[in-house]
């Protein structure tokens, strides 16, 4: 494995230059409005430890990246409580998870608001719904069979290197679903479910579009609103844009899933206007579902 340690320094740097392209990427915008701003106050000391390392996936037949963020200053890692955080369509360059979010897990675990937990990244490729049969790989599989172990060799996760909980964002947020559902089918249910504005589609017409799906069989059989009730109740945050163009799916998952805890509907499209706003209550939600707190 080849490991790296990222400063925050030069994180913060790419992240201003490149503004979070790679969490998802937002519409086409109009001209004759502003384009939606974002200037964080930046500071080295506002972001957790990210540690990236190459890892070998039989499952995508490829070197993938692996990245791990925690809160710094942990006296050690042992044991820590993990969130999988799947990315959007983009990638993970130059991060695949919003600046936003990253600096409100430092903050307030560094506040005492929070007890420590880290999130855990697998780079899934190009436009990933994170479904088996895909152009890059079985990522269903990558998920289930060799992120627990990856977690095990740092010593992370539950006792088999599980995470507690899964987020998503875009068409992570698809992903995410059907993590979590799988999860509780095989009797090993994740604590909570985080959407960021989740990529969910309501018609074949609007998916194929996305040329993710050969078919429309393909497509319905991981659909993850047909499998809200393969969930087992788990509750499922939801933030999103008024002006998201997949917000027809996401009224649906809100509609139609009976536990959705958090529901937070921010004036923006799929972009980060909403993506760099949301993250203490973010943070917060998935802080609140850790095993032994309740």
């Amino acid at each position: 494995m080849v490991r790296e340690r990222i400063s925050r320094r030069l994180l913060i740097a790419v992240l201003l230059v490149a503004g979070l392209a790679g969490c998802a990427a937002p519409p086409l915008h109009d001209a004759s409005s502003p384009a939606p701003v974002v200037e964080p106050a930046l500071s080295e000391h506002d972001m957790p430890v990210i540690r990236t390392e190459h890892v070998y996936s039989e499952h995508r037949r490829a070197p993938v990246r692996l990245y791990l963020a925690y809160p710094d200053g942990l006296e050690s890692t042992a044991d820590l409580p993990m969130v999988l955080y799947l990315h959007g369509r983009d990638g993970v360059w130059p991060t695949p998870i919003p600046y936003d979010t990253l600096a409100s897990l430092e903050r307030l675990y560094r506040e005492g608001s929070i007890p420590a937990f880290g999130f855990a990244v697998v780079d899934g490729g190009y436009n990933p719904y994170w479904n088996d049969g895909s152009a890059n790989g079985d990522l269903a599989a990558l998920l289930h069979d060799e992120l627990p172990r990856w977690l095990r060799e740092h010593g992370m996760g539950d006792a088999g290197g599980r995470p507690f909980a899964v987020a998503g964002i875009s068409t992570g947020g698809f992903g995410a679903l059907n993590y979590a559902a799988d999860r509780n089918l095989a009797g090993h249910p994740v604590a909570a479910v985080a959407e960021v504005a989740p990529a969910l589609q309501v018609s074949w017409e609007a998916m194929r579009e996305k040329e993710a799906f050969a078919t429309e069989e393909d497509w319905s059989a991981v659909d993850p609103l047909r499998r809200l009730g393969d969930l087992g109740g788990v509750p499922v945050g939801v933030w999103t844009g008024d002006e998201d163009p997949f917000l027809d799916g996401i009224n649906r998952l809100v509609d139609e899933y009976p536990n959705t805890p958090v529901v937070s509907v921010l004036p923006g499209g799929h972009d980060p206007s909403v993506f760099e706003v949301i993250g203490p209550e973010f943070v917060t939600f998935l802080a609140d579902a850790l095993p032994g707190l309740h």
